[in-house]
C-alpha cells in the first residue's frame, strides 16, 4: 500500500504521462475516435482500479477534508 503524497506523485506522472501519450498518439487516430476515447477509459480504469483496491491511497495533495 502506498499512501500520502508518495501516492499523490504517483497518480500525478501517470496522470501527466498518460496525457502525453494521448497527445503525441492522437494525430494517428484521426479518424478512430471511438479508438481514442476507449484508450482513454481504460488508461483511467487502470488508476481507479488501483485506488479502489487501495493500493494507491492518495490524499490528494490535502485538498480534500479527512473523514
Amino acid at each position: 500500500m502506498i499512501k500520502g503524497r508518495l501516492a499523490d506523485i504517483i497518480v500525478t506522472i501517470y496522470l501527466l504521462g498518460t496525457l502525453y501519450l494521448r497527445i503525441v498518439v492522437e494525430h494517428t487516430l484521426t479518424n478512430h475516435t471511438i479508438l481514442s476515447i476507449a484508450v482513454g477509459l481504460m488508461m483511467l480504469l487502470f488508476l481507479w482500479s488501483l485506488i479502489k483496491i487501495k493500493l494507491l491511497v492518495p490524499d490528494y495533495f490535502g485538498l480534500l477534508k479527512p473523514k
